[in-house]
């Protein structure tokens, strides 16, 4: 490939991983109340893949915008210390900002 070409490529997957991360906080901010399963969350959204859902998930957690919990033993926890199917994500007060417009991020596309 050329350089112009996988600064395309590389400019759609940054345009779809800001689209990814917005969809995530609506989705968990649909699913409300308790802490819900990534697996439950890739079910919905099954047009993207894990990979996909990974990224912004470590995204939105190291930003602040999602608290993520080990569903084996309800223990906070971190995408680096559990497997993706035991892992389930809860918005935090400033992924509520974002959803509500009152904070911005430059990566994250509703």
């Amino acid at each position: 490939m050329n350089y112009e070409a996988d600064k395309l490529k590389q400019e759609i997957e940054n345009g779809n991983f800001f689209v990814n991360n917005g969809r995530i906080l609506q989705m968990l901010n649909i699913l409300a109340g308790d802490f819900k399963k990534l697996t439950e969350i890739k079910y919905v959204l099954s047009d993207l893949e894990e990979y996909e859902i990974v990224r912004s998930i470590d995204y939105l957690y190291e930003s602040g915008y999602v608290k993520l919990r080990n569903t084996d033993n309800g223990k906070p926890t971190t995408l680096a210390d559990a497997p993706f199917k035991c892992l389930s994500a809860k918005l935090t007060a400033e992924g509520v900002r974002i959803l509500v417009g009152k904070k911005t991020d430059d990566c994250i596309t509703l």
